[in-house]
């Protein structure tokens, strides 16, 4: 068999392999492996173990209370990040996330935050995130209801300079997204109280990154506003 000829055959068993694949079909859409769907536009559709994960990244750069940039610890120079002091009272950043529209709408997602230790020391210390989440309706708008907090502890002992991931809600709950579309926003705040009696690592703790973890379900959206 020569080589255009193999190139056929392949082909022919792909599309053969992909018929057998496909569970059910109507005028509106083919379902692939009961986990991919293609709907009659074209659109892609996951579903069940078919949806995927990202990260919706945090532009950190609204500092307030005196949270401060310092070099990384033990430097004296290059990249610096933002520090949230010991001793400093309340010390806070505050952001605004826009959902993607990927997101597959009304599931929960994870905010979480990146950080490090100043210094090697025992004690625990304590995050407060707050936020409120209204979504974007041209025909009637929204209104931002008011900020919901959640606080966390994250138990030491630590080491200086290891990346630490702390989930932003309980247990890593998530935010309960009932109801909530692409393209709503979440302003939020996040701040340390070092003089709260939950927080006992007197030691300043640097902020690397703030993510929130969500799941897909599209590529994107079919029209400019709506999924």
């Amino acid at each position: 068999m020569n080589n255009l000829n193999s190139s056929i055959m392949k082909t022919k068993i792909s599309i053969f392999v992909l018929f057998l694949a496909v569970s059910s079909t109507n005028a509106q859409e083919v379902k692939i492996n009961n986990n991919l769907i293609v709907e009659a536009d074209g659109t892609l559709r996951m579903e069940g173990a078919g949806t995927i994960w990202d990260d919706l990244r945090v532009s950190l750069d609204k500092a307030s209370s005196a949270a401060s940039l310092d070099f990384l610890p033990g430097a004296s120079s290059g990249p610096e990040i933002w520090y949230f002091r010991n001793g400093a009272g309340v010390e806070a950043m505050s952001f605004t996330v826009q959902i993607p529209h990927s997101w597959k709408e009304g599931s929960t997602i994870y905010p979480h935050i990146h950080w490090i230790p100043k210094n090697t020391a025992t004690g625990n210390v304590e995050w407060n995130f707050e936020y409120t989440w209204a979504n974007y309706d041209p025909a009637t708008p929204q209104i931002f209801p008011a900020t919901t907090t959640s606080t966390v502890v994250s138990t030491g002992p630590f080491t200086q300079s290891t990346h630490i991931i702390t989930s932003l809600t309980a247990s890593n709950v998530g935010l309960t997204a009932t109801g909530k579309t692409v393209s709503s926003i979440l302003i939020c705040r996040i701040w340390r109280d070092s003089s709260h009696a939950a927080d006992t690592y007197s030691n300043n703790v640097g902020l690397i990154s703030i993510d929130f973890h969500f799941e897909m379900d599209t590529f994107g959206s079919r029209s400019e506003y709506s999924k």
